[in-house]
Formats: C-alpha cells, sequence, structure tokens
C-alpha cells in the first residue's frame, strides 16, 4: 500500500518552514528549474548574479521551493547559516540548528534521528556565505541540499541556479495585480529597486496601506543607500513540529526506507541507471523514465514496490536485490544498505516461495535479557567492567521492578563450564538494548563487529519510518580513541553521550569514573544511563532469528580494510 499524500498545501509532518512573507511572481519558471536540478543533482546551489550590489530572492525562491513541492518530501529543515563566514562559528551555528531537528524527533517519537537521510527529505542551507564551506556540514545519505547564498564559489555550473533581477512587466505585473497600485506607481517603485522582488513587494505594501507615498518610498531609499549597512542580527532558530508515525507494512516499510537510503536512489540519474539494470535482468516492462520523470523519488520507489508486492515473485524480488548490490559495488559506497536490501528480499522470497503470501508479523520473543554490555574483551580493565555493568544492572533492575531476569548479559558473567557461544547469541539476538562500551579496539574485535551488525539488521526489520526506529543502541565512551583516529561509517550517526536536562552527564572517559574512584560521578552517570535505559523499555524490538546471527555481514567494515 502507498502512503496517502497530502492535501497539496499541507506541510511535510517535520518542518521548520517558514511561511512565505510575500507573493513571489514570475519565478515560475526558476522554481521549475531547481526542481529539475534536485531531480538530477544531491545538492543545489541557487546563487545571485556576480557583483552585483543586492540580493536578488534566493532565499524566498528556496522557501517557495519548499512550499510549492512539499509533496515530494516528508521533511523539510531550514538551516539559517546568518551569512556566518569564520568556520569554527559556522559549524557551531549549524550543529545548534540540527540539534533543533533531532529535538523534533525526540520530542515527537521518543526516538534519535540516526542512520543515512532519505532521498524525500530535504535541507535547506540559507543565507551561506560561503558554499565551497558549507558542504562539509551535509547530513549523510541521499536527502536533497537546497544551498541559497549570495555567491558561487567552485559550486559545479550544471548543479547551480542563477536568480538575477525579477523581470520588469512581471514586477509591475505585482503590484497592480497584488497590491491594486496604479501603473505609474508600479513603475516607479519597480525602476527604484532594480527588479529585487522582496524589496518591491515591501515598498508596494507600505503604499498600499497609506503609510507612504511612492514618491517618499523613493526619496528614503536613495538616503538608506548612501548609508552603512547596519550589523548582521544573529539568526533565530524555528520551533520545530512534530512527525507523525507511519503505518506502512512492516516489510514494505523496511525495504521502502533501505532503498530510499542506498546508492541506486542517489539522484535520478543513479536510480535510471538501476531501471535499466533491473529491467535487463528481468525483461519485465518497467515505468518507463518519461513517465516517472515528474515523481519525486520516494514516489518512484513506491511504484516499483508496488509491483514487487503485487507479483510477489521471488525471482524479481531476488534480481532487485542483486541489481541494488551490482550498482552499490560499481559506486563503492553504500554497502551497508545493500546487505540490508538483500537481507529484506530473501525474507520475503522465502515466504513468497512457500505459501505465497508476505511475510507474516512475527510476535514478539520474551527477551533473554533487557541490555547487552558488549565490549573488548580485554583483561587490563576487565575488574572496572565487571563493576560497572553490576551498578548499571542493579539501576535497571529496580527500575524495571524485575520484569525482565536477568536485567543485563556480560560475557564474563556467563557460568564456568557453560557453552558460551549459544548464550552469546541467544542474548545479542533478543535483548533490548546494546551498551558498547567504545575504544579503539573495540571496532576491530569480531565479535563486537557481530553484535553491533545484529542490532543494526534487527531496526531495519521494524515496522518504523527511519526516523521513528526504536532506538537500539546506546554507546558508552570507556576510553576514546587518540586523535587522527577515523571514525566509523556504522558509528557515526549514533548519539555519544549520555545527557542530563540537555548536557553531556560526563563528558570523559567513563573508565576514568571507575579507576579514579570518582563515584559521585559515576554513580550519577549509570543512574542518568538507566533512566534513558528504562525510557525505551516500552518499545518493542524484533528479535533476529537465530541462524541470521552469524550470517548478517559485520558492521565496521571500513575499519577493516573493507573485509569482512
Amino acid at each position: 500500500m502507498s502512503p496517502l499524500r497530502r492535501p497539496p498545501r499541507q506541510l511535510p509532518p517535520v518542518t521548520n518552514l517558514p511561511p512565505l512573507p510575500a507573493p513571489f511572481v514570475g519565478r515560475d519558471e526558476e522554481i521549475a528549474d531547481t526542481h529539475r536540478l534536485l531531480d538530477n543533482h544531491r545538492a543545489v546551489l541557487v546563487h545571485d548574479p556576480e557583483d552585483r550590489p543586492h540580493g536578488y530572492g534566493t532565499s524566498h525562491l528556496a522557501l517557495s521551493y519548499g512550499h510549492r513541492y512539499t509533496q515530494h518530501y516528508e521533511l523539510v529543515w531550514v538551516i539559517d547559516c546568518g551569512g556566518e563566514q569564520d568556520p569554527g562559528r559556522l559549524a557551531d551555528l549549524v550543529a545548534a540548528q540540527t540539534t533543533l531537528l533531532g529535538e523534533a524527533f525526540e520530542a515527537g517519537t521518543g526516538e534519535p534521528l540516526t542512520g543515512p537521510t532519505a532521498a524525500d527529505w530535504l535541507y535547506v542551507f540559507d543565507n551561506v556565505a560561503r558554499p565551497d564551506g558549507i558542504r562539509r556540514h551535509f547530513p549523510e545519505g541521499n536527502a536533497r541540499i537546497l544551498v541559497a547564498s549570495r555567491a558561487t564559489g567552485t559550486w559545479p555550473s550544471a548543479a547551480r541556479l542563477r536568480v538575477g533581477p525579477l523581470d520588469r512587466d512581471d514586477a509591475v505585473r505585482l503590484l497592480k495585480e497584488n497590491m491594486g497600485l496604479e501603473q505609474r506607481h508600479a513603475v516607479l517603485l519597480v525602476d527604484t529597486f532594480g527588479g529585487h522582488p522582496h524589496q518591491i513587494v515591501r515598498a508596494g505594501e507600505a503604499v498600499l496601506a497609506g503609510r507612504v507615498t511612492p514618491e517618499q518610498v523613493v526619496t528614503v531609499t536613495e538616503i538608506a543607500r548612501m548609508a552603512p549597512p547596519p550589523p548582521e542580527r544573529p539568526p533565530t532558530l524555528a520551533i520545530p513540529r512534530q512527525r507523525r508515525s507511519g503505518d506502512l507494512d512492516a516489510a514494505r516499510t523496511s525495504l521502502r526506507s533501505s532503498l530510499l537510503r542506498s546508492t541506486v536512489c542517489r539522484d535520478s540519474g543513479s536510480f535510471r541507471r538501476w531501471m535499466a539494470t533491473l529491467g535487463a535482468r528481468t525483461r519485465l516492462a518497467l515505468p518507463s523514465d518519461s513517465a516517472t520523470a515528474d515523481l519525486s523519488m520516494a514516489e518512484r520507489v513506491e511504484l516499483l514496490l508496488d509491483i514487487v508486492f503485487e507479483r510477489r515473485d521471488p525471482d524479481f524480488a531476488r534480481a532487485l536485490a542483486d541489481t541494488v548490490a551490482a550498482e552499490t559495488e560499481t559506486a563503492g559506497s553504500g554497502r551497508q544498505m545493500a546487505d540490508t536490501v538483500r537481507d529484506i528480499v530473501g525474507e520475503l522470497a522465502a515466504h513468497w516461495s512457500g505459501a505465497g503470501q508476505p511475510p507474516p508479523v512475527v510476535a514478539p520473543e520474551k527477551p533473554s535479557c533487557f541490555f547487552f554490555t558488549s565490549w573488548h574483551n580485554r583483561t587490563v580493565d576487565q575488574e572496572e567492567v565487571l563493576r560497572f555493568h553490576a551498578l548499571l544492572e542493579k539501576q535497571v533492575t529496580a527500575k524495571l521492578g524485575g520484569r525482565v531476569k536477568p536485567a543485563g548479559f556480560l560475557d564474563k558473567t556467563i557460568k564456568h563450564g557453560a557453552v558460551w557461544e549459544p548464550k552469546l547469541i541467544e542474548a545479542i539476538r533478543t535483548t533490548r538494548l546494546l551498551v558498547p562500551l567504545i575504544t579503539e579496539e573495540y571496532f576491530t574485535r569480531e565479535w563486537c563487529r557481530r553484535e553491533w551488525a545484529v542490532m543494526m539488521r534487527r531496526l531495519a526489520s521494524t515496522d518504523a519510518a527511519p526516523d521513528q526506529q526504536p532506538i537500539a543502541i546506546m554507546p558508552v565512551i570507556w576510553a576514546r580513541p587518540l586523535d587522527g583516529w577515523m571514525v566509523p561509517e556504522d558509528y557515526k550517526p549514533y548519539q555519544r553521550w549520555v545527557h542530563s536536562a540537555g548536557k553531556p552527564e560526563w563528558d570523559g572517559d567513563v573508565y576514568d569514573l571507575l579507576a579514579g574512584d570518582r563515584e559521585t560521578e559515576l554513580k550519577r552517570y549509570v543512574s542518568t544511563l538507566a533512566n534513558t535505559m528504562v525510557a525505551e523499555a516500552s518499545t518493542p524490538l524484533p528479535p533476529l532469528d537465530r541462524d541470521l546471527v552469524m550470517k548478517v555481514p559485520l558492521a565496521f567494515a571500513d575499519v577493516n580494510g573493507g573485509m569482512g
């Protein structure tokens, strides 16, 4: 089932897109061109003509695009860069506004914004001083990015759009039709402001309200242009809206989410290449490029999934996964999403090969433990690990009221003489939360990589939208890696600090709390972590089949030279 369309003017469920302050006449062609560029490029720049003293509405165009093409996106988020040129202050500014986006998800769903972004999300970076410097702040994944700036930098010409002065006739029409001004007054204001749409509208509104005459506007404008520019005001942060939950079938939702985050949906060109490969492989008449030209990426994926779920053909489903993997291999990135697609399709194909029905929703199994402490298993700090696990388990057990026994799992607590591997497999495939103790060695240990990968695979099988998935991994910075160490891709999306009242409870190494006998800070940290964990207790997480635990591709492949 495809998701229901919103009413034409209804904004996405997650957005801070402000209302348009004035009509935007004469820019229909530029707005349509922006949409065509975003269909072929992940990031598009709209910019003013070079060497002009005033802007010509790039911000207004970007916001108008968000309003006009609202049905193509499930998220539209505006990050106002405030014309900031200092790299450090810009990074802080973007981080603060990105945090607001994360808080919007937290407030609405209780879940963090994790994983790569989807192709039906739009980020607008407004008032950018240096386009070349903003790229490092782009989110990971396939989200469309629209940058509004006065400058161009070295931005590729094929992925940018010049926004020049408003055509004189269009500007006069704007004032006459929307403001009711006389022809002579409209011409006077248009000629004064040289085609700048926002200034023209503001002047027209003032004249229409009777506050000034057109001649007074001209005189005041000439005086103002002789004065130095006012100091820049700090950017304001808009209040985010909450996101509503989705209701798609579990398997289809997971597959849709994974495809939208995969390499084949990066842009219209990658999607076309994938469709050509899939069509040649299956010899089926898939939707043509001309038939889908006006559809968003999410709508194209929905159309393809309609075919997949209507045919219920295991061979066609497997061909879809195989071609995603092939395109991913060619692109050299996106392996995790391709593996997830293959896993989901494998389960679908298995069910369709049998009863010919979609996979049933599996009733939740009783978890063998509430949380799983994942660690590097070294002797040098084993004593501290055991104590930390015991403190956390005590807190969680008290707060859960004994609903899950045992509350925690740590491989060093397995009874002497017991066969450890089956117990570890049972714990990791059913536990509600993974609590990894992060060190540099953690990312290279086989079982640590497997435990993380199992939780990622379980997340992909939920029936929630990507931004509403339950929290499954709560990292603890045990002993942070040395400076210059490359952060693995699978680790980047996750919140790494235990927060209290919006601030990290402890921003150092947790190992130091135990080794340094800092009991007050340690108890406060463990209590805050336990409260955060217990808050997730009511949200289920599907278990993973036992047979799949040892088959899931290991996480952190980029730390191990791409192996495993």
